[in-house]
């Protein structure tokens, strides 16, 4: 990607928990519960912005418990794959 920052939006094998873990071990990207700003953020839908949503609402809607949202920010892309990779070492 070039010129301004982008959202990606995968899935982590695993759980629930797993999920909660690989973002909690992330140092650079900051959890946020909306995704605009300059710093790259994160988020985990089902502990966030779709909490109150019932399981079954989220998976019809493709929100799954591991689907983590990433917002790229200006930090260097070098930083932003380093912090990645050390979240997905601890997972």
């Amino acid at each position: 990607m070039k010129g301004f920052g982008g959202v990606l939006s995968f899935e982590l094998k695993g759980d629930l928990n797993r999920t909660i873990r690989f973002v909690d071990n992330l140092k650079l990207a900051l959890i946020a519960p909306s995704l605009g700003g300059a710093e790259t953020l994160v988020s985990q839908p089902s502990t966030a912005s779709h909490y109150f949503v019932n399981p079954e609402e989220r998976r019809k809607a493709g929100i799954s418990d591991s689907l983590i949202r990433l917002s790229l920010g200006i930090e260097d892309a070098k930083d932003i794959i380093s912090d990645l990779a050390q979240a997905f070492e601890k997972v």
